[in-house]
């Protein structure tokens, strides 16, 4: 049973039901691919400028962004520039990935994605993205022991969300590590540090230090883990730090760290990371650990003059 109740509406108008079978298992992806665009040519010369006009106005995908374009390109710049410094080697991705990426990656629902023609969907989530280099990069090169990019992109989401803040669009700061086993989340604890300790050098540019503090999710009861999360080398042993197991989801392997901003009386996640598995399945090679974050740069921006 399809997860889409509109499409299973629309399959129950159709003569034959088995055609929309035919066309997702007995076409290959490029006749599939020719078809489509033959669809979208034809509905394309039925739309008058009046149309396109409306349509620009209401369609929440194609809104143009509130934020200062000069400021945002000056910020993206100058996290970039401090994320080489950090390690991470700046990457400048498509917009489009391989359709897919998102739930065949981070095993997240394809209809949260805007997918696109030629064997495409839009980039929601360029940490996905990176995973595919990073696996890429490594098979390529085996003797690299590990290796760490950092991206802004443009994120592109289908969710619908209360909060005016959230927008369908945005630009996110998104790093991603990949790299052997060393043994005794080795790995783990060491880009844990790097990442975190890179975001919270950005976040201190706009909010004071006293307002932000650290919550960690694990992911299973691991005394051992906990003490080296809990070790006073790092680098979120200054700030206000709380540890929870929570068993609920596998988005993340072993443990997910939010980072929060207190803004008048709520508490604002604006960043978050922690391992995933995801270069391991890309590449087949379970030894490999990979490690990615992110911050919503815009919301940054966004909320920045609220404190």
């Amino acid at each position: 049973m399809s997860q889409n109740p509109s499409f299973e509406k629309l399959k129950s108008k159709l003569p034959d039901p088995s055609t929309i079978d035919f066309l997702i298992e007995g076409l290959s992806a490029s006749e599939f691919g020719s078809l489509m665009l033959e669809v979208y040519r034809r509905r394309s010369e039925r739309i008058s400028p009046t149309d396109l006009l409306r349509d620009f106005g209401q369609n929440r995908f194609a809104q143009a962004s509130t934020i200062d374009p000069v400021l945002l390109l000056e910020t993206e710049a100058a996290w970039l520039k401090r994320a080489r410094e950090a390690g991470f080697s700046p990457v400048t991705l498509s917009p489009v990935a391989p359709l897919g990426t998102c739930s065949r990656v981070a095993k997240v629902n394809q209809n949260n994605v805007l997918s696109a023609l030629r064997g495409t969907e839009v980039v929601s989530d360029a940490t996905n993205v990176l995973a595919l280099k990073l696996a890429q990069d490594l098979k390529r090169a085996p003797s690299h022991s590990s290796l760490r990019y950092a991206a802004v992109h443009r994120h592109l989401r289908t969710q619908h969300y209360d909060n005016p803040s959230f927008t369908a669009h945005f630009a996110a700061f998104c790093l991603a590590s990949a790299g052997k086993d060393p043994g005794s989340f080795g790995f783990e604890l060491e880009e844990a540090n790097r990442h975190a300790a890179l975001l919270l050098d950005r976040l201190m540019l706009f909010f004071p230090k006293e307002r932000l503090s650290f919550t960690f999710f694990l992911r299973e009861e691991n005394p051992t883990l906990k003490k080296r999360l809990e070790d006073s080398e790092n680098c979120w042993t200054g700030f206000p730090t709380a540890f929870v197991t929570d068993t609920s989801q596998e988005y993340y392997r072993l443990f997910q760290f939010k980072i929060y901003v207190k803004i008048g009386e709520n508490l604002v996640d604006f960043a978050d990371g922690g391992p995933v598995d995801w270069v391991a399945s890309l590449t087949g090679n379970r030894k490999l650990r990979s490690f990615i974050s992110g911050i919503g740069l815009e919301l940054v921006l966004k909320l920045a003059g609220t404190v």
